[in-house]
């Protein structure tokens, strides 16, 4: 449960909703129980969870695969499943856009984690693999692949719900010891930025700002995804023509014309309107980083205080 099912259950107020969820961590198990029980006294009785957990047989003996690349897709599968026998032909995955595609942060971003699970093409090759294994049509659907998720986060914000966001977990990397969630990763930062884009004031603790001293690695992170931002920024300041636009996106991103090119009959859309869709939406994502860059930090709280302190003696000093 996150922010995004928050939305729909705002959007379709006459609508009830299955949740889905499956996986082996414990504690993940038991987060999704309170956030569903939360959620449920928002919305009562219209939101109802359903989990199937995956359990191996002397797993700590097993060799683990830390890239864990076809984890999202198997749990998209086992979700289509559930859909099926609920008698759906249609699994609504929800991620914001940003996430979804997850472009390169820069040609020399190497070792960092760009998960496809969600990618337009990959639920399109899903969905058709189901349909196929079914023998009729099954469908895997983004709901929000052009939002950002600073305005899925706008749901959280007319509704005052800061208490909900502490309860759920985004880090890719969590923490055996409170805080579990490290604030650096790819997936924290973009959660920091988007509450901080919608003024909500975050009550989750990151160890980045709460704990202790991160690792020297800790701004890897942050600092591939500014060089995104700016990148982005200028390929859309090439000129106002759409036209123009989208050549300067595609050629430094080639990726964008084939998700255009197989994916918009699926959303219903001509690919014209997709680029649109695509072009301003990377221009909200890079507002939103311009609004919001000088929150971001990813020095420990006490550290960033010592770091403020000295700079502002050297002032007076001067």
């Amino acid at each position: 449960m996150n922010v995004e099912q928050l939305t729909r259950l705002r959007m379709y107020p006459e609508k009830s909703f299955v949740l889905f969820g499956t996986g082996s961590n414990d504690s993940v198990y038991a987060r999704q129980g309170r956030v569903a029980k939360k959620v449920e006294s928002i919305f009562p009785g219209r939101c109802h969870l359903f989990r199937v957990p995956i359990r191996f047989h002397d797993s700590a003996i097993q060799q683990k695969n830390k890239l864990s690349r076809s984890r999202g897709v198997v749990f998209t599968l086992i979700g289509a499943a559930c859909a099926y026998l609920m008698g759906q032909r249609v699994l609504c995955v929800y991620e914001n856009e940003i996430g979804a595609i997850n472009l390169p942060y820069r040609a020399s971003a190497v070792g960092l984690d760009h998960s496809r699970s969600v990618h337009p093409l990959t639920l399109l090759m899903v969905s058709d693999l189901v349909s196929e294994l079914l023998g009729e049509e099954f469908r895997v659907k983004n709901p929000f692949l052009f939002w950002t998720k600073a305005q899925m986060c706008k749901a959280l914000a007319e509704d005052g719900r800061n208490d909900l966001p502490p309860l759920t977990m985004s880090c890719d990397s969590p923490h055996r010891l409170r805080p579990i969630q490290c604030g650096y990763c790819s997936s924290c930062l973009l959660r920091r930025q988007a509450l901080a884009a919608t003024y909500i004031k975050d009550r989750t603790r990151y160890v980045v700002l709460h704990g202790n001293r991160p690792p020297k690695e800790s701004s890897l992170h942050l600092d591939h995804m500014l060089v995104q931002v700016n990148t982005l920024r200028n390929l859309l300041d090439v000129s106002d023509e759409m036209d123009l636009q989208w050549e300067a996106l595609t050629r430094e991103f080639p990726v964008l014309d084939d998700i255009v090119d197989r994916s918009a009959g699926a959303e219903s859309l001509l690919p014209i309107d997709m680029r649109g869709q695509l072009i301003q939406l990377y221009r909200t994502y890079v507002s939103e980083w311009d609004t919001v860059k000088s929150q971001i930090a990813v020095c420990p709280l006490n550290q960033c205080g010592k770091q403020q302190v000295s700079n502002r003696n050297a002032v007076n000093v001067q």
